[in-house]
C-alpha cells in the first residue's frame, strides 16, 4: 500500500496566501457593493457645519465701552470648520475598508471658503456666498447646519470667476467676471441659462429691484452700469468713465433699496448713489489717510434705519454712514482675529440687521449685529 506522499510547507504556505487574497479580494467587492447600492457617501456638494447662534452684545462690541454698543460680533461663517466636532469623520464603512486593505485612510481636507465675494442672505434661512476662489456658490442653511456647493463638478454650472449674486423672483443671478456672463439658476441650484454674453465686459457687482422687475450690473470692463430685464434682455446704460457725477471708473459693487441705487465707484473712491432713473443725485468718500477717507471701496449696504456700509478694501475696514453720507464710525481694521479684516470685499445686511461682510483674505464671512441707536 503506496502512503501519500509528504505535503511541502512551502505549498501549504502558498495555498493560505492564496486563500487570504481571495478572503481579501471578497471582502472588498463586497464593501464597494454596499456603497454603491446603499449611498452611503455624503450627497455631492453636500457638507455639514455649525451655524453661529446671535449671541447678547458681549465683549467685542463697537464702540468700545464706556461708550454705548451699536454692534456687537456675533462668529465667523467659514464652511467645515464651523462644525462642533472641528474635524471630518469617515464612514463605518470607509473604516472597514481601510482595515482591509491595511493602510492608514487620510481624512479628507476641510472644505471652507477660499475668496469670497459677494453674500446675501434670504428669507429663507440661507445664505448665499460667492466664492471665486473655490469657483463656486456656497449655500448655507441655516435650519439645516448644512451647506452646498454649486460648482461646474456637482451641478454643471462653468464658473470661472462669480463675484456678485442676487435673488430675483426665485431665481439665484450670478456674475462671471472671467466669462462676461451673468449665470440663472434655480433655488436649488439647477443651471437654466445666461445672459450678457454680447453685452457685458467683465460684469462684477448686481442688485435687484423688484418693482420694476430690473437687474442692474456693474460692468468694471466699461466703467457703466448696464440694465437688463428679467429675461436678460438690455434696456439701459447708466454712465461712461470719468470722474464727473454720473461718471464711473471701474464700479464694483451694487445695492438697490427704496428706489436708490449705490454704487460702488471704486477707482474713483466714492460711493454715488442713482435715482430711478440714472441721475446722480449724491455721493460721498474721498481720498485720504485717516478711518472714514475711501481709498478702493467695494461692497456697500443699508439697514433698516438708512446707514450706509461699505467695505473699505484698501484699508481693511467697515466704514458706517448715515443716510446723507456723513461718516459715523468704522468696524473691524486689519488682522485675522475676531472682528477683524484683510480685503472686506461683499456687504449684505438682512432683514433682521444683521451685517455679513465677505473676508476675502481670511476666507471667511464675518457677522455682526446692528444694535440700532443714534
Amino acid at each position: 500500500m503506496k502512503l501519500p506522499g509528504r505535503v511541502d510547507g512551502n505549498n501549504i504556505s502558498c495555498v493560505m496566501n492564496i486563500f487570504m487574497a481571495f478572503r481579501q479580494y471578497s471582502i472588498l467587492m463586497f464593501l464597494l457593493s454596499a456603497l454603491l447600492s446603499t449611498g452611503c457617501s455624503v450627497q455631492s456638494g453636500r457638507y455639514s457645519f455649525q451655524m453661529p447662534e446671535t449671541k447678547a452684545p458681549g465683549s467685542l462690541v463697537w464702540p468700545s465701552p464706556p461708550d454705548v454698543p451699536r454692534y456687537s460680533y456675533i462668529a465667523d461663517i467659514r464652511g467645515e470648520s464651523n462644525r462642533m466636532s472641528g474635524k471630518k469623520t469617515d464612514s463605518v464603512l470607509a473604516r472597514i475598508f481601510s482595515a482591509v486593505v491595511g493602510v492608514e485612510r487620510e481624512l479628507d481636507p476641510v472644505m471652507d471658503l477660499s475668496r469670497p465675494q459677494q453674500v446675501l442672505a434670504d428669507n429663507s434661512g440661507r445664505i448665499y456666498v460667492a466664492d471665486a476662489g473655490r469657483q463656486s456658490v456656497f449655500v448655507f442653511d441655516q435650519n439645516t447646519n448644512e451647506f452646498l456647493i454649486w460648482n461646474e463638478s456637482d451641478h454643471n454650472i462653468p464658473f470661472l470667476s462669480p463675484v456678485g449674486i442676487i435673488i430675483a423672483r426665485d431665481t439665484v443671478m450670478v456674475t462671471d467676471s472671467e466669462q462676461g456672463v451673468v449665470y440663472r439658476l434655480t433655488t436649488n441650484g439647477e443651471l437654466i441659462d445666461s445672459f450678457g454674453k454680447s453685452e457685458l465686459n467683465r460684469p462684477t457687482g448686481i442688485a435687484y429691484d423688484a418693482e420694476a422687475e430690473r437687474i442692474f450690473v456693474a460692468d468694471t470692463g466699461d466703467d457703466n452700469i448696464k440694465v437688463f430685464d428679467l429675461e436678460g434682455k438690455l434696456i439701459d446704460v447708466y454712465g461712461k468713465k470719468g470722474g464727473r457725477a454720473g461718471e464711473f471708473n471701474r464700479p464694483t459693487f451694487l445695492s438697490y433699496k427704496n428706489g436708490r441705487l449705490y454704487v460702488a465707484d471704486s477707482m474713483n473712491a466714492r460711493i454715488q448713489v442713482l435715482d430711478d432713473l440714472g441721475s446722480s443725485i449724491s455721493s460721498f468718500g474721498e481720498r485720504g489717510l485717516y478711518v472714514g477717507n475711501l481709498s478702493r471701496p467695494k461692497g456697500v449696504a443699508t439697514d433698516s434705519d438708512g446707514n450706509i456700509y461699505v467695505a473699505e478694501s484698501f484699508y481693511d475696514h467697515v466704514l458706517v454712514y448715515n443716510a446723507s453720507g456723513i461718516f459715523l464710525m468704522s468696524l473691524g481694521g486689519p488682522g485675522n482675529q475676531s472682528g477683524k479684516f484683510s480685503q472686506p470685499t461683499g456687504v449684505w445686511v438682512d432683514d433682521k440687521d444683521r451685517l455679513f461682510v465677505s473676508d476675502m483674505l481670511n476666507g471667511r464671512v464675518s457677522v455682526f449685529q446692528y444694535l440700532g441707536g443714534n
